[in-house]
């Protein structure tokens, strides 16, 4: 009975979640084209580089979401509310320091550094109010987010995820009436911060009606074994996130840095929003997976623990490569629909973006049982090894190779130090796999993506040109057709294809 809650939380939080990332990706199009024709191309590259301005500088609260979630598990699990009353008292407490010093970075970084990574014809004394602007947003969250933990905790994720689109729907359509009315960047930066408070208020709301107990936490003491247990848990992740955080946001970076035009940055910075998009919806199922993963955890069953671990593989897999495909065959056509001839890349730079999705994607489901059983310290020297070369490879081949040299340059390492080198490890301390075996499956998973997707790719180049729109359309249900039945043909004998479809009856008959 507990695994067919645990089932169907981990299906119910995915499809809620997949659903607002659905809408999610409407609004951030629908952000990115208004910015673009309202607000002008340099007010577009300028937001894409103070989003990943803000990754960088976020890196000081990476790992507590993620500890909190992982140290709730068990007497969330047991009812203990005195603890669960300590514990979120205790991230209360970080949260507020996190906030303060989040905002005291972005002043130094807004004070000294931006001159440096900035390229603009825009007054910069304007330059220097956006990015302040943009900073509190993430202040006003981190202001109020420690309760959201116990969503996680319990699998409850849906709530978070219902509450963030709720926020989204109403804030961010406020701001793109701003920019059409106002053609004023800095009004759409005040609906981003009221955006943030909203979100959390209603999680607030939901938490303190279920859990009365933590309508006051202020004051309660957690015992110093269980803060020293949380800081132990935080530093590799820290170390872990931070890295993966910092390679991410160097993309814009390096571009501005060395290709001098912020119109590029925002160029690049649409591809990247069609790959967020992508990558959102499977971090919506990541992360269903890492809450009931978690609970499956604390049984200790490595038998059942695999078993759950390769359906998950097989499942967010095969729509990788159905996402992936769709992505090669339409990507082309939508940036020149949506935002014009001028905002296409080259094929080469979207081939090694494709690339770079796929590794991503197929990380996800060995990612999520790191998270969810706190293994962060395993590779906690490789992750930085990975940063840093990925940022030398991407500068120095940057540098001969252009935009093309930067993207190759971030992606080899991820390929080598996280898709190879974390799975291998992760897997012999999670399930006592050896590395053959994880290494004859990824393989396998990564040359059934490469195929597939180079096959949708040669079968939607030999489309004749018509319009636009409906050449798009036709591409994207020939690529989901095709991508489709390869999988069939690849996975018919695959015991986890048929697991699969078992689930999935079963879900859809309750």
């Amino acid at each position: 009975m507990k695994e067919k809650s645990r089932t169907y939380n981990s299906i119910t939080n995915s499809i809620w979640g997949m659903m607002s990332a659905l809408i999610t990706v409407v609004l951030n199009f629908a952000v990115r084209i208004f910015i673009v024709r309202a607000l002008g191309e340099e007010i577009n590259g300028l937001h894409n580089l103070f989003q990943n301005t803000i990754n960088v500088m976020a890196l000081m609260e990476t790992g507590v979401s993620s500890a909190m979630v992982i140290h709730l598990y068990e007497p969330v699990k047991n009812k203990d509310h005195s603890t669960i009353k300590k514990l979120i008292s205790f991230y209360r407490q970080v949260y507020l320091v996190i906030a303060f010093a989040f905002l005291a970075v972005g002043l130094i970084v807004d004070i000294f550094f931006l001159n440096s990574i900035v390229s603009t014809t825009i007054d910069m004394k304007a330059v220097h109010i956006y990015f302040l602007f943009f900073a509190l947003s993430f202040f006003a969250n981190y202001l109020a987010y420690y309760k959201r933990s116990i969503l996680y905790a319990e699998q409850n994720n849906r709530i978070s995820i219902m509450s963030t689109t709720i926020s989204q729907v109403v804030f961010r359509g406020l701001a793109i009436v701003s920019a059409i009315l106002t053609h004023e960047y800095l009004y759409f930066l005040l609906f981003l911060i009221g955006e943030k408070i909203c979100s959390n208020a209603i999680c607030n709301i939901y938490v303190n009606k279920q859990h009365p107990y933590l309508k006051k936490v202020k004051g309660e003491k957690l015992e110093k074994e269980k803060k020293q247990a949380i800081f132990r848990t935080i530093k590799p992740l820290f170390i872990n996130q931070t890295s993966l955080t910092v390679q991410n946001s160097a993309n814009s970076i390096l571009i501005s840095m060395l290709l001098g035009n912020i119109s590029i940055v925002g160029y690049y910075g649409n591809y990247q929003l069609v790959i967020s998009t992508v990558q959102l919806l499977f971090s919506q199922m990541g992360s269903a997976f890492t809450s009931s993963f978690g609970n499956l955890a604390t049984e200790n069953d490595k038998k059942r623990m695999y078993s759950a671990y390769r359906k998950s593989c097989f499942v967010m897999n095969s729509l990788a490569f159905i996402c992936c495909a769709g992505f090669i065959a339409c990507i082309q056509d939508f940036i020149y629909i949506v935002f014009g001839p001028n905002f296409v890349l080259n094929f080469t730079c979207v081939s090694i973006l494709i690339f770079g999705m796929l590794v991503y994607l197929l990380d996800i489901p060995i990612i999520s049982v790191q998270n969810a059983m706190g293994l962060h310290g395993c590779d906690a020297g490789v992750m930085i090894l990975q940063a840093i070369l990925a940022i030398a490879c991407g500068y120095g081949a940057g540098r001969i190779w252009g935009m093309e040299g930067i993207l190759l340059g971030l992606t080899i390492p991820t390929v080598i130090f996280t898709l190879i080198h974390k799975g291998i490890v992760i897997s012999k301390v999670a399930f006592g796999i050896t590395a053959y075996k994880y290494l004859k499956d990824m393989g396998s998973d990564l040359l059934k993506g490469v195929v597939i997707i180079g096959i949708v790719s040669v079968v939607c180049n030999c489309f004749p040109t018509f319009n636009p729109i409906l050449e798009m359309i036709c591409k994207g249900l020939v690529s989901v057709i095709i991508s489709g039945i390869l999988i069939i043909i690849f996975s018919i004998k695959n015991e986890y294809f048929k697991d699969t479809l078992l689930v999935l009856k079963n879900v859809l008959k309750r």
